[in-house]
């Protein structure tokens, strides 16, 4: 897959994030960041995958990484961030890898099949526990503000909490 090069691979990346971003009805003004996101998410992939040998420490980074900037992005956007997150997240899904397993399958070749498929369990296990952890630290952090804010007696943190993303 090197012998792309890289600012190629970040613009099929985003345009297929944009892509899908638009197939999910994300707001206009999502595009953009939802779009860099998956570039960005797919070239860190890319690149740790050239430097590491282990598929789920790839995938964990570049989840770790869209995950984060989608919260970043929700927080300035005043939007879910699960509307960046999920078409950030669709580049680095390991469709050519499931279709492999299926076809050495069918074609019975099952030493093929099982350590393709097993690698596509893999990736999918580093992907979902990236987002798991950033969302987890994302919602410890809001629970903390919100302890904060009714423990200091300050109605307008609160009531800026309650309303947070609403316009």
């Amino acid at each position: 897959m090197m012998d792309i090069p890289i600012w190629e691979h970040f613009l099929f990346a985003a345009m297929a994030t944009c892509g899908f971003s638009i197939f999910f009805n994300a707001p206009k003004k999502l595009l953009l960041p939802s779009s860099v996101v998956g570039g960005v998410g797919w070239i860190i992939y890319l690149v740790m995958s050239v430097h590491f040998d282990n598929p789920l420490v790839y995938a964990f980074t570049a989840a770790i990484f869209i995950a984060v900037s989608s919260e970043i992005f929700a927080r300035l956007l005043k939007q879910p961030a699960i509307v960046i997150i999920i078409p950030g997240i669709l580049p680095l899904v390991p469709g050519i890898s499931l279709y492999n397993t299926v076809l050495y399958t069918i074609q019975k070749k099952y030493e093929l099949a099982a350590s393709t498929g097993t690698r596509a369990i893999i990736i999918s296990i580093g992907i979902s526990l990236g987002i798991l952890v950033v969302a987890s630290l994302s919602r410890m952090f809001n629970i903390y503000k919100l302890k904060k804010a009714f423990s200091s007696n300050d109605s307008n943190k609160y009531i800026s909490w309650v309303n947070m993303g609403k316009i």
